[in-house]
């Protein structure tokens, strides 16, 4: 399983487009047994996602803003901590909101995962759920929560560089490892506690925020911080 995070982390952070990103996160889910991966991030009523699951539920999940009644949702935003989950839990019978949402879920093949939810700046929450066609609750292979939350946090990463790339001058845009690095500090985290959270060394994480700072010209960590929320890169 450390193999398997590993390339996904390695992956995520060498990826130059979202086609890439895709393509880590789904060999990811592949390789833990799952069919499906899905990423959500929510931000009040705002729902953004990147996932693997067929068009025609996305559009169907979007269009009815189920982010508002999903269970996995509202679970992990209850536990922030991963978790386990099948179909079979969701009501079964009557003809409420929830029941439509997990006939069409099931319809399409979502019948069970593992939802990693990861706490975001600004009150957001982050989750990425692998899921199957099959019905189990379990969580195969998947059982150090703090590596599987460093595996969010690369997908989210590598998304947020990949946007933004479009919208700083090339000489400003920061590395993967670099824009890890600099999403913990916007956490309140220390060089040594970033370290902890992503298996990078304290002094190279202090090297990638000395970096970061050049390229934004920033004096210190506090002031590259306000620069990034200014820009709203992150």
């Amino acid at each position: 399983m450390d193999e398997d995070f590993r390339s996904l982390i390695d992956m995520a952070e060498a990826a130059r487009d979202e086609r890439m990103i895709k393509k880590a996160v789904k060999s990811f889910a592949h390789a833990c047994g799952f069919d499906y991966f899905a990423y959500l991030q929510t931000e009040g009523a705002e729902v953004k996602t990147f996932n693997s699951y067929p068009e025609t539920w996305e559009g169907i999940y979007l269009a009815r803003r189920y982010a508002r009644i999903d269970p996995v949702v509202t679970e992990a935003k209850r536990r922030m901590d991963m978790f386990a989950w099948t179909s079979d839990d969701w009501p079964a019978r009557g003809s409420s909101e929830l029941r439509q949402f997990r006939d069409k879920a099931v319809e399409h093949g979502i019948c069970s995962g593992v939802t990693i939810p990861v706490e975001g700046s600004y009150g957001s929450t982050m989750l990425l759920t692998l899921a199957s066609s099959e019905r189990k609750s379990e969580i195969p292979k998947l059982r150090d929560a703090r590596k599987a939350m460093q595996g969010v946090m690369a997908v989210h990463y590598s998304l947020k560089i990949v946007g933004a790339t479009t919208l700083v001058a090339p000489r400003q845009a920061l590395s993967p490892r670099e824009g890890r690095c600099l999403m913990w500090a916007m956490k309140g985290k220390s060089a040594p506690e970033t370290a902890m959270l992503t298996g990078i060394n304290a002094r190279t994480v202090q090297h990638y925020l000395d970096s970061a700072r050049r390229k934004f010209e920033a004096k210190t960590v506090p002031q590259l911080v306000a620069i990034a929320k200014d820009r709203g890169l992150y």
